[in-house]
């Protein structure tokens, strides 16, 4: 038999190890559901923007009147899962009915966000994004568990997993935060960084930026004689069109609607004329699979060193319309005189 000194110092070992696992079997799946809740509830906030930011753009902006109507349109913007993660997202009325539902009902405790829907300034709806806590306390139990089985190292190696899985939806939501979910293009908010970086590289090597907007000519007459699934098919196909027919270092933007842009580096202005004519032809040329042509209007300019997006903007966006008001399928450039039509 061991000595009492012995064994007394055995069994505070013994209570020191024990203690250490308790702790960590408890400690870290605290900490674990802590971070998963941070990181869906992060995803649920970019996801109630980027939501609700479409739905005023395409939906309400288009009937304000009449927008709660708009069922098929209102319920392909909405999502009910988000890489494994069960999501339920309900438009409201301004009175407070639901409108449109996605998603299952979720069991409690829930995590939700809540986004006010704006026409001109002035709320007309609300769009509720919510997800059930309960996955995550269950994988935290499970956790608890395992920790307390095995011990506190090797057990919380996988506190790693169930985050990768809320990771690869963090990557899923700023996909659809930078994307446009019709076309898959870029979106307009993510062109001012992009500007800004290509203006710096532009100005390092000595290198031109110009700026092309283009806009479908007539496209309301699309929508209305054909229905606006057949609309969406048009501009899906001049997305791919155009995409396949740009650089691999220039930006394809959905500007928003039926108007696009395109951020054209270490190009000059006579390398944007011939990049919009030869864009002109392409689209005028292309069978869309209606009855009458499909054509586009564009206006180019070149950034000088210092000028800021929005005046390259506006240049491009002044030099379109006055293609349109001369008679459409036709560019212009900024701040000059020279079109080009068909033939």
């Amino acid at each position: 038999m061991p000595p009492r000194g012995d064994r007394s110092l055995a069994d505070l070992l013994r209570l020191v190890v024990l203690t250490l696992v308790v702790v960590t079997a408890l400690a870290i799946p605290v900490i674990h559901f802590d971070v998963q809740r941070r990181y869906l509830d992060g995803n649920l906030a970019t996801l109630s923007v980027l939501t609700a930011e479409q739905l005023m753009r395409q939906v309400i902006a288009r009937d304000p009147e009449f927008w709660v109507y708009e069922d098929g349109r209102i319920g392909g913007l909405l999502r009910d899962e988000v890489r494994g993660v069960a999501v339920r997202q309900v438009v409201y009325a301004e009175g407070g009915e639901a409108v449109v539902e996605i998603g299952a009902p979720l069991p409690a405790p829930l995590l939700r966000q809540r986004q006010w829907l704006l026409d001109a300034g002035r709320s007309v709806g609300a769009l509720e994004t919510s997800a059930s806590l309960r996955p995550l306390l269950r994988d935290s139990l499970l956790l608890a568990l395992v920790l307390a089985v095995i011990g506190g190292t090797g057990a919380a190696l996988l506190c790693r997993y169930p985050l990768a899985r809320l990771r690869r939806a963090e990557r899923d939501i700023r996909y659809l935060a930078e994307h446009d979910p019709l076309t898959g293009l870029l979106n307009r908010h993510v062109v001012e960084a992009l500007f800004e970086r290509e203006t710096a590289r532009a100005r390092r090597h000595h290198l031109q930026l110009s700026i092309i907007i283009f806009d479908i000519d007539h496209f309301k007459r699309v929508n209305d004689q054909h229905g606006h699934d057949c609309g969406d098919r048009v501009l899906r196909q001049l997305a791919g069109l155009v995409s396949r027919h740009v650089r691999a270092s220039d930006y394809l933007v959905r500007w928003g609607g039926e108007e696009f842009l395109v951020l054209s580096t270490h190009t000059d202005l006579a390398m944007a004329r011939a990049l919009v004519e030869k864009l002109r032809r392409l689209v005028a040329a292309h069978d869309f699979g209606l009855p009458q042509s499909i054509t586009i209007s564009l206006g180019v300019c070149a950034c000088s060193p210092g000028q800021g997006l929005q005046r390259c903007v506006s240049c491009a966006d002044a030099a379109m319309y006055r293609a349109k008001r001369a008679g459409r399928n036709r560019w212009f450039e900024g701040d000059g005189e020279h079109s080009v039509t068909e033939g």
